[in-house]
């Protein structure tokens, strides 16, 4: 298969470009940092290309995806995995989550879901978090961002379904994972390494599952912040 994974330089994303990469998948992988991505290319000649990307830089990036789709001819699935948040974030800060997360997601997204309509098949794949389920008030603006994710991708399954495409959307919807995005956090429970989010996205892509828990038994904390009331949730969150 032909794999696109935007946002592969550390966490997730290099893990995931492993976890193809390791399977026999021929995998194109962007991010900014186009050193990191080199050193993961250069563990499997002839199956990663890595190409630089920035989602802040819109047209650029749109460019380069599509350089990467043209080269492939097909493409099986397209993971957009690129995000940013920071703890207690400035004015800017904000923006900048606004900007990558919603703007840039977008922008990748809308480009991607055409490719593969057009095309008739493939999976598109949006890591989006369970912070999407609800608000924070400690960082609104990363939750905000990862509920549009999953409500745009909600709102991609249903414009396929009414066209009676066979491509998919897939809401993957992170916990904790042992992430440099993460180390800041304090009380983390259930944290799963990136290779294991990996191995476990791998699979519901595979199997095009409407949305991937990572790891599985969020689905229970998902559950818990969906009925929570709020009182309860301001005191314990």
């Amino acid at each position: 298969m032909n794999i696109i994974i935007i946002g592969a330089s550390t966490g997730i994303g290099e893990a995931l470009a492993h976890e193809y990469a390791k399977n026999g998948h021929h995998v194109a992988i962007t991010a900014r940092r186009l050193e990191l991505l080199n050193k993961i290319a250069l563990q499997y000649p002839g199956l990663v290309k890595a190409k630089a990307m920035d989602l802040l830089k819109i047209e650029d990036a749109e460019k380069t995806l599509l350089e990467i789709i043209t080269e492939f001819g097909t493409v099986d699935q397209i993971i957009i995995n690129a995000g940013v948040g920071f703890p207690k974030a400035s004015r800017d800060e904000e923006l900048q989550t606004v900007d990558v997360n919603v703007k840039g997601f977008t922008a990748m997204a809308i480009l991607a879901h055409k490719f593969l309509m057009n095309q008739g098949h493939g999976t598109l794949g949006s890591v989006s978090s369970l912070a999407g389920i609800r608000s924070s008030p400690y960082s609104p603006e990363y939750h905000a961002s990862k509920a549009y994710v999953s409500s745009y991708t909600q709102g991609l399954n249903y414009r396929a379904t009414k066209a009676k495409s066979k491509v998919k959307a897939v809401d993957i919807r992170p916990g904790f994972v042992d992430t440099p995005m993460t180390k800041q956090n304090k009380g983390m429970f259930w944290v799963a390494t990136p290779e294991k989010a990996a191995k476990q996205i791998y699979e519901g892509m595979a199997a095009q599952k409407k949305h991937i828990y990572v790891t599985k038994r969020y689905v229970l904390i998902a559950i818990l912040l969906k009925i929570l009331p709020d009182f309860l949730f301001t005191k314990f969150f």
